[in-house]
């Protein structure tokens, strides 16, 4: 197997545990039913982290494994980005249901610093992987991919501060129709 097919098998992997982790959760939450206060905007956010997950494994595997086997930089960079994924499906949804129970709609009001904080990252990341990929490669440089992580960015950031729901509903919305059609688009 080459160098490119390894990582596109890690990669592969890893995304998989994430998946399996946010179905668990999802499981955990539909077994103890009784004991949790369901609202859309959780939920609604996990399927959003799910479509992420998904889009970005499909690049990594399909459009940028034979780039990672190449550039030790890429490899760095395409590790730390799976960590943080990672952190994100483990944040979107509870680890457990406590026997008191669980009102959804706290619980990501309580977490969204976190949650969203972690989303930041990422497009921190992506912004960064988009100014310094064109030293490391040589590829020209674009201002289009600069311009969306950093709005990304601010709205991730704003997702992480600003508590009102309505807010979050909005903008939540917002972004996951963004991402569908721009998976739409790729395909």
């Amino acid at each position: 197997m080459s160098s490119a097919g390894s990582i596109a098998t890690l990669i592969t992997l890893l995304c998989g545990l994430m998946l399996a982790d946010l179905f668990a959760s999802m499981h955990r939450l539909i077994r103890n039913r009784k004991r949790v206060r369901f609202h859309w905007l959780p939920l609604f956010t996990a399927w959003y982290v799910l479509i992420i997950i998904l889009k970005n494994w499909w690049g990594l595997v399909f459009q940028g494994g034979d780039e990672v086997g190449v550039s030790g930089w890429l490899f760095f960079y395409y590790a730390h980005l799976l960590f943080l994924f990672y952190l994100v499906v483990s944040a979107v949804l509870p680890d457990e249901i406590p026997e008191s129970g669980l009102d959804l709609k706290e619980f990501y009001l309580e977490n969204r610093l976190y949650l969203w904080g972690l989303l930041a990252c990422v497009n921190f990341l992506l912004l960064l992987a988009t100014l310094l990929r064109p030293v490391f490669t040589g590829d020209p440089f674009s201002w289009f991919p600069v311009v969306a992580n950093t709005l990304m960015l601010g709205i991730n950031l704003s997702l992480a501060f600003v508590r009102r729901i309505l807010y979050h509903a909005v903008i939540v919305s917002l972004v996951f129709v963004l991402v569908v059609l721009e998976v739409y688009g790729s395909l």
